[in-house]
């Protein structure tokens, strides 16, 4: 392990798998109680399309496919608030509108020199000191942000009309939840990739309601799987020669898996 840790591209990539994975543990948490997995879902491939107009117009594909996928994020909301559409239908059209997007000005651009593999499934020698700092900037305002209204976050998942009435200001708080799930996503895929991102939004907070029912156990016990997950698939992926993202996925998928089993089998010897 010292000697991987003496290359600089694997310190580089185990930094951001520790600072990733909290973000994702405490972001799943939330994600899961407002019942928005499949809107990350959804925002994730919808980066495939902002990625797609950096490409095309020359620009850092981070900063296209950020915007985009805040775009996206507050327009589905918008418009799910308004009553016009549900969420997932709302997902539905922007899934299918951005990777078509995105594969049309991909094909508009046909002399590209560009690892959009990378971004497809991730590529951790892709990782610079830009990416670095970006993750150290999300996790900054972040974290403060769950700690100072957690609260509120969650009055309004258990009851949102009750929490509306009580001066809490879901909506607000909703948009910004969103604006959080597009920018973490945008900052991830370089090391999990546009594919496969969805999965570690939906497995740290599945896991974590597993091992307990109180919220603080939910939220440490999915931070720490996601960090174990990450670190650990890095690792494999580096012995076995795999790639890095699927990795990760898979791995993760199968211990979460095997917890369900355990904790079943324990349920029915009582």
């Amino acid at each position: 392990m010292t000697e991987l840790l003496e290359m600089a591209f694997f310190r580089n990539a185990f930094l951001m798998c520790v600072l990733l994975g909290v973000l994702f543990g405490a972001l799943s948490f939330f994600v899961v109680m407002r019942g928005l997995s499949f809107m990350g879902a959804g925002i994730a491939h919808t980066a495939f399309a902002g990625v797609a107009i950096g490409l095309l117009l020359g620009i850092n594909p981070f900063y296209t496919s950020l915007a985009f996928c805040v775009g996206s994020a507050l327009v589905i909301g918008r418009i799910v608030k308004l009553g016009r559409i549900g969420y997932d239908a709302g997902i539905g059209i922007y899934f299918a509108f951005s990777m078509a997007l995105g594969a049309l000005l991909i094909a508009m651009r046909k002399d590209y020199s560009f690892d959009l593999m990378g971004y497809l499934f991730g590529n951790i020698l892709g990782i610079s000191d830009f990416d670095r700092i970006i993750v150290m900037i999300a996790l900054l305002v972040f974290i403060p942000f769950i700690a100072l209204f957690m609260q509120r976050i969650l009055f309004a998942s258990f009851d949102e009309d009750v929490a509306a009435v009580s001066g809490v200001p879901v909506g607000s708080l909703e948009n910004i939840m969103l604006v959080f799930l597009a920018a973490i996503i945008v900052v991830s895929i370089k090391i999990v990739g546009i594919i496969l991102v969805s999965a570690l939004i939906v497995l740290p907070a599945s896991f974590g309601l597993l091992i307990s029912g109180n919220f603080r156990l939910v939220l440490a016990g999915g931070t720490a799987f996601a960090v174990t997950i990450m670190l650990g698939g890095l690792f494999l992926s580096y012995w076995l020669d795999t790639p890095t993202g699927a990795t990760m996925v898979v791995g993760g998928t199968i211990v979460y898996f095997a917890s369900v089993a355990i904790s079943r089998l324990r349920r029915n010897k009582r």
